[in-house]
Parts: structure tokens; C-alpha cells; sequence
């Protein structure tokens, strides 16, 4: 259950960002760029990112929406599950796997991160600019986690479906006239989520 009055069960991070443009629209863009701009890692790894990341925290929604975001890509949803059991032992790519582990440690135990861990990762073959780019992604799910989180979002699962359909063909760009449609945009997105719950 949402904490907040204007939310409900069906609310998304929309319904938040939406509400509060001056503030928070900008973080649109700052998205965009980070998830779908000039990036060492592809659209589907960045999304593993944002996924385990999400995961790790035990952010409800974020995790389960872009996993279905990964799955959209092609990434099986089962091997972002055993990567947050485990990313030691997960089925993952092994020059991945050190940027991986240095998520974990940027989202559980930031202050204990080291040059040692970034030498890990340097060893692998990517370069700083590559670390770089992955650590804004896994600073961007820590906040949005927090974001989600904080206001009592969870989602379920006909949410995350939609919302990873509508993250892989559209990215993280808004228009600058949400403000004038956010009504319409909701009465769709209801419309739908009933249709969705119909057919399951």
C-alpha cells in the first residue's frame, strides 16, 4: 500500500516524477543519457545493472520492472535472480562479472570500496571511463530505489510488464508537455492494466 494519498496500487514512478517537475523532471534526460546514451556496456547490461542493483536493495519495484526491461532485451529473468543471490557463481559473462561485484559494493558498502576494486575491474578490460559510466547507473538506481521506496510503491507484476514494454521501446525520455496529458496518460495506463488483469 502507497503512503502517500495521491498514490495507490496501481502508481508508478510517474505518478511521483509527474508531480513534481521543477525538481525532479530533469532526472529524465540524466536517464536517458545514462541508460540509452553512448555507453561501453549495451541497453541490455545497463538494465541488468539497474535490476541487480534494485534487487540488492530489495527495491520491489524497480527490481521486478527492469528485469521485465532485461527480459525485453533478451536476458533470461532467472539469471538476474541468481545474480543477486550470487554474483560470484551467476551465469554471467566473466569480464562483466568484476563490474558486478563492484555494484555490490557501491550499493551495500560504498565507504569500503578501494583501488583495489577498481583495479579488478580495470584488469578485466574495461576502462575507467567504462567504470565510470557504470557507476552512474548504479547511483541512479540507488536513489530511484530510495525514491520508490520512500513513497511506499511496491507495483506488481502487470505493472513491471508494462512498464518494461514501454522502457525498451521508448527509453527514459519524457516530452515537456507531460504536465498538459498526465491525466489522459493515467486513464490510459489504468485502462490497460485492467485489460491486463482480465486476460491473466
Amino acid at each position: 500500500m502507497a503512503f502517500f494519498s495521491y498514490l495507490d496500487d496501481n502508481a508508478d514512478i510517474t505518478d511521483i516524477t509527474f508531480k513534481d517537475r521543477s525538481r525532479l523532471g530533469p532526472l529524465d534526460k540524466a536517464s536517458q543519457r545514462i541508460m540509452r546514451g553512448h555507453s561501453a556496456f549495451s541497453p541490455a547490461e545497463r538494465e541488468m545493472m539497474a535490476a541487480y542493483v534494485s534487487g540488492l536493495n530489495a527495491c520491489a519495484f524497480c527490481h521486478g520492472s527492469h528485469k521485465a526491461v532485461a527480459q525485453q532485451f533478451g536476458v533470461e529473468p532467472s539469471v538476474i535472480e541468481q545474480m543477486v543471490r550470487d554474483i560470484d557463481t551467476a551465469p554471467i559473462d566473466n569480464q562483466l562479472r568484476p563490474v558486478f561485484q563492484y555494484l555490490k559494493k557501491l550499493t551495500l558498502s560504498p565507504s569500503k570500496l578501494t583501488e583495489a576494486d577498481v583495479k579488478k575491474v580495470t584488469d578485466a578490460g574495461w576502462s575507467e571511463e567504462a567504470l565510470h559510466q557504470a557507476i552512474l547507473v548504479g547511483c541512479l538506481f540507488n536513489f530511484y530505489n530510495r525514491l520508490l521506496d520512500g513513497h511506499g510503491i511496491r507495483g506488481h507484476e502487470n505493472i513491471y510488464k508494462m512498464g518494461g514494454v514501454h522502457l525498451y521501446k521508448n527509453g527514459y525520455g519524457v516530452p515537456w508537455f507531460i504536465g498538459l496529458i498526465k491525466k489522459a496518460v493515467r486513464k490510459r495506463k489504468l485502462k490497460k492494466l485492467a485489460q491486463m488483469a482480465k486476460a491473466s
